[in-house]
Order: structure tokens, then C-alpha cells, then sequence
């Protein structure tokens, strides 16, 4: 996938400007742990637990669909009680350490949703991840999604 220049610039000045801020590196990062930190983040989506996201989300995070079209932090944040995660079966996860302060990790995600609309949707999704270390944790920077494949509409 090819992101916009201005993205890879973002991604680029904000991983300087994380680690800048972080005097010592965390313990370096497991697959478990990388794996755990995304099941909790949708977790905390399907529970619509705000406090928690805003947490584990970077102010400056970037989610870009399959279309292209990207969404920042505060739309993320406005969105979320707006549809209902029934399920979100991931598997077969790939983390690749980007260095003491950043790692990505890429999925595929079965995903059952309400919308507003009151709609059931299934669909299936590559999504692609990408967390630095900043504040003391752990935060969302980029999220992606790749392809979707969709299974059923009700």
C-alpha cells in the first residue's frame, strides 16, 4: 500500500519527536504483547470505553481506509458510540520491531458491526498497525485497512 507523502512524513516526524521525549526505551516488545495491545484496543471499542482509547490513541494517529480517506484522533473518538462491535475475530498476526520505540503488526480481522442505521454488517479486513512508544505506553499511531473482502450484509 502507498501512503501519501505527507502521511510518511507525519509517521517520520512523529516517530523523531516519540523518541525524543523518551529518556530510556521500554522493554523491547514480545509478539504476545503486541498481539494483547491490539485485542485491547478493540476491547475498549466494543465497550465504548473513551477514557481508554483516548489513552492508548496518539494525538496525532491517522486511520486510513481501504478508499484512502483518513480520519484523525477526534473523528475516531466522535465515531466509535456510534456503531456497536459485536465480534472481531484477528488472526494470523505479524509484528516487525521497527526499533526500541515503534513496531507494526498486520492481521486479518473478521469484524460483525451495527451501525447507526441499526444495520448488521459482517466484513473482512487486512489491517495494518502501527504503535510508538510515547508517555510511558504504548500508542496507536497509524492504522490501516487493507482490502476488505465482505461476507454478508443483513
Amino acid at each position: 500500500m502507498r501512503l501519501p507523502a505527507s502521511l510518511g512524513w507525519a509517521l517520520l516526524t512523529a516517530s523523531a519527536f516519540a523518541q525524543t521525549k523518551v529518556a530510556t526505551p521500554p522493554p523491547p516488545i514480545t509478539h504476545e504483547q503486541a498481539v494483547a495491545n491490539e485485542k485491547n484496543l478493540f476491547a475498549a471499542d466494543q465497550k465504548h470505553d473513551l477514557e481508554t482509547l483516548k489513552s492508548m490513541v496518539a494525538d496525532d494517529f491517522v486511520d486510513v481506509n481501504q478508499d484512502g480517506i483518513w480520519e484523525d484522533k477526534p473523528a475516531l473518538l466522535k465515531e466509535i458510540p456510534t456503531f456497536r462491535l459485536l465480534s472481531y475475530p484477528q488472526k494470523n498476526f505479524l509484528v516487525v520491531v521497527m526499533g526500541p520505540y515503534a513496531y507494526a503488526i498486520s492481521y486479518d480481522s473478521e469484524a460483525t458491526v451495527v451501525g447507526a442505521d441499526g444495520k448488521q454488517m459482517q466484513a473482512q479486513n487486512a489491517l495494518n498497525t502501527v504503535w510508538l512508544w510515547g508517555d510511558g505506553r504504548w500508542q496507536i499511531l497509524l492504522h490501516c485497512r487493507g482490502e476488505p473482502k465482505s461476507l454478508s450484509a443483513k
